[in-house]
């Protein structure tokens, strides 16, 4: 399982982090899974109609000796217009040699975790239900144009019946916008029932997107 073990609030352009709280509030540490780093969190992006066009965004915690978060790093998301990409996440702890692949071990424990995709800002509250990827809650900017992107994720567990988990997604733009795609990764043992509620937050950030 993914163990949050301090609390840390770090603005980075638009990118924000959250983790837990410990016994040391005021240590800053990112989140682990099994006692192991992620210091790497990636969204890679195929488009469906041209397997040579790829893109990604990267959001990057840089570490001390004591495996403390002293910085973070973000890219951009750019898609084109009116396009559908497939979409996986690769997530590594680069403290170790070789590098671990988190995202592997979350596969593996499928069956507690739950990726969440809110493209923000949006016009009109998101369709909630226990296959949407959307965040109950997010405002809404009525007066903003919206960034238009849509998502559904493609994988599910071994849960009975099985529930999604979005390690793999589809990303669908319509016309040229900009905004943030908030990407959240709930961790919910013995209570995830394909809704955002249960457990908690295990991994929280933004990216400034562009469609174009």
């Amino acid at each position: 399982m993914i163990k949050l073990k301090h609390t840390v609030y770090v603005l980075l352009g638009t990118a924000l982090f959250y983790a837990s709280c410990s016994n040391k509030s005021e240590e800053a540490v990112q989140p682990n899974i099994a006692n192991e780093t992620i210091t790497q969190a990636t969204l890679k992006f195929t488009n469906q109609a041209n397997s040579a066009d790829t893109t990604s965004c990267t959001y990057t915690f840089h570490l001390d000796n004591n495996d403390n978060v002293t910085s973070v790093d973000s890219t951009t998301l750019v898609l084109k217009a009116n396009s559908k990409y497939n979409g996986v996440v690769y997530m590594l702890d680069q403290t170790q040699t070789p590098v671990f692949v988190v995202s592997n071990e979350i596969k593996q424990r499928e069956n507690y975790h739950l990726f969440f995709y809110q493209p923000t800002p949006i016009a009109s509250a998101p369709v909630i239900s226990n296959t949407s990827p959307y965040i109950p809650g997010t405002p809404v900017s009525a007066s903003v144009p919206p960034l238009n992107l849509s998502i559904v994720r493609t994988d599910q567990d071994t849960n009975n019946p099985p529930l999604q988990i979005g390690l793999s997604m589809v990303f669908t733009t319509g016309a040229a916008s900009t905004g943030k795609l908030r990407w959240v990764l709930r961790h919910q043992p013995n209570a995830k029932n394909g809704t955002y509620a249960p457990g908690s937050s295990d991994l929280d950030v933004n990216f400034i997107t562009i469609i174009q």
